[in-house]
């Protein structure tokens, strides 16, 4: 499923020698990659947008430090796949304390109930707060429409891309985008709830 190894190092000096090629590196990577995962026995019952979602990490980690490879001491595919690996695990270690009730949104401490769902049981924050309606009232139309996706506990970066209007860019940088707009959006949320003491 991957490349030869020798298509994979020229990709990978090329990214070195000129960062414009990074669309065509992880072009060339990212769907392997993801293929990879998916095959392993570890991950063979894993939600496949998670291995997706680690995939593009991984792949957007190389994009930003390509030098960070050193071909002398592995392949390039064992080198992704070591970090995807590592994310994946992340990913789903805070999944289960999410499911457990210990961490909710990628364990940021600031619970946010579905759009349907009541909150009467909850001991999350309300968003009926003046200081959290000001917020939400300040968030621009596509970061709202981040901020809707979040309540609704969606997780697909695709859908997130979409709110954003950069479906049309490669799936790490999309990644990289979605993550910003969601850190943001939660830091100020957790600012207006009192969540932030840094």
């Amino acid at each position: 499923m991957w490349p030869a190894d020798d298509t994979l190092v020229d990709a990978w000096a090329a990214l070195v020698a000129d960062p414009d090629t990074a669309a065509a590196f992880a072009e060339l990577v990212l769907d392997p990659l993801t293929q990879a995962l998916a095959a392993h026995r570890r991950f063979r019952f894993t939600d496949p947008d998670s291995i997706s979602d680690a995939a593009g990490v991984a792949v957007l980690a190389v994009l930003k430090s390509p030098t960070r490879y050193d071909p002398s001491r592995s392949p390039l595919h064992r080198y992704l796949e070591m970090i995807a690996t590592r994310k994946l695990l992340s990913l789903l270690t805070a999944e289960k304390k999410h499911r457990a009730g210990r961490i909710p949104w990628d364990s940021v401490e600031l619970d946010l109930p579905a759009r349907n769902e009541g909150a009467e049981d909850d001991d999350s924050p309300s968003f009926d707060t003046p200081e959290l309606q000001a917020v939400i009232a300040g968030l621009t139309v596509a970061e709202r429409a981040v901020f809707d996706l979040l309540r609704t506990d969606e997780r697909r970066t695709a859908a997130f891309a979409e709110a954003l209007g950069i479906a049309g860019l490669p799936v790490p940088e999309q990644e990289a985008e979605v993550k910003r707009a969601k850190d943001r959006i939660k830091a100020r949320l957790k600012r207006a709830a009192g969540g932030d003491h840094d």
